[in-house]
């Protein structure tokens, strides 16, 4: 037998029992969650050269010709909290030295190439190592860069797609 005004019932094996709630019910808050979009992306420099008629100055060793100056891809890579809405986008080249170039071009892993580049991240937010290449070419001085020290960048940058 039970006190206190509790019963309790047993029938095999469901039984209930009778509570009251003694003291106020008190509330449970949560503090704030800030949430940003973050991307990292990591960078290798590449290297140019000149082919040797003087025409193109690129990093990218499947032109044809023969060239002066070791020709290297650059990389990058993205990791971010973003899905595949997350995307990296490299602006269209640069070329600092006597001639300046009329085209300048990149080409981002094995796409083609532009005047920009533009890679999807995967699922997970991330883009793994991609090499990135640059090409300049001038209608000036003849067609031909001539004699001098050249250098060339592009900006890559990570964005969140809609």
């Amino acid at each position: 037998m039970l006190s206190a005004g509790l019963s309790a019932s047993f029938s095999g094996s469901l039984y209930s029992v009778a509570a009251a709630q003694v003291g106020p019910s008190q509330g449970v808050n949560f503090g704030q969650a800030l949430i940003n979009s973050s991307c990292t992306v990591t960078t290798n420099d590449g290297s140019i050269g000149v082919r040797t008629n003087r025409n193109l100055i690129t990093s990218d060793t499947t032109e044809g010709g023969n060239f002066s100056g070791t020709l290297t891809a650059a990389s990058i890579s993205a990791v971010s909290n973003l899905t595949t809405t997350g995307f990296v986008k490299v602006d269209n080249p640069t070329l600092t030295g006597t001639t300046a170039a009329t085209t300048s071009q990149v080409k981002l892993g094995t796409g083609t190439w532009g005047s920009s580049g533009q890679v999807n991240l995967g699922a997970d937010g991330s883009m793994s190592s991609t090499p990135l290449h640059v090409r300049f070419s001038t209608t000036n001085n003849n067609n031909r860069f001539a004699n001098g020290t050249y250098t060339a960048s592009a900006t890559v940058s990570c964005y969140d797609g809609p």
